[in-house]
């Protein structure tokens, strides 16, 4: 009776094979020293490089002895952030690769929508957004009354108004969550 081969140990047979690889042998000859296929010396090495030293310590040598070569497979691929918490979940609650795979389809999900929330925020309402209004708004409060009324009246009007009312509600808002009024930015510019 043969034990089974853990991912533990196939990353250590995959941390071989990129080692000779790294001294100048070929995939084959390290493949063959092995006794294996070059395709399966190259998936081992490809995991090898995947799943990092550090990622490994995260995961703990305990949980990886309860994962097989499958569970790394169904993860490689993921986001990197991603990985490491997936590999303990599935060690430490025995899910089979299935399971892995679904849990990390949600995962990758909830990711993808809060990023692209982030992103939404940073286009919308980045530093460069708010430089573009910020400098607009300080054009419009110096020009010349009849070009500024010209201005306010025509297509920008509702726009101007809709800042400056936000603007109102952000001050309002963070007065009430730091219990002051807010003169300055934290680099030392007036806000107000």
């Amino acid at each position: 009776m043969t034990a089974t081969v853990t991912a533990e140990d196939h990353l250590a047979t995959g941390d071989f094979i990129n080692e000779q690889l790294n001294v100048g042998s070929s995939l084959d000859a390290a493949a063959a020293q092995l006794g294996i296929t070059p395709k399966w010396a190259t998936k081992l090495a490809w995991l090898s490089r995947t799943f990092t030293a550090a990622d490994r310590e995260r995961i703990g040598a305990e949980n990886l002895a309860r994962l097989r070569i499958t569970h790394l497979e169904a993860i490689a691929g993921q986001q990197e952030q991603l990985r490491v918490p997936l590999l303990i979940a599935a060690a430490e609650e025995r899910l089979s690769v299935r399971h892995l795979r679904k849990r990390a389809a949600g995962l990758r999900s909830s990711f993808r929508l809060a990023h692209e929330a982030t992103d939404a925020v940073e286009r919308s309402g980045g530093p460069d957004a708010m430089r573009s209004t910020e400098r607009a708004l300080a054009r419009y409060a110096t020009m010349p009354k009849d070009q500024l009324l010209r201005i306010y009246t025509g297509k920008s009007g509702p726009y101007i108004a809709g800042v400056i009312r936000a603007a109102h509600q952000l001050e309002a808002r963070i007065t009430q969550e730091s219990g002051e009024v807010l003169s300055a930015s934290p680099n030392g510019r007036d806000l107000i």
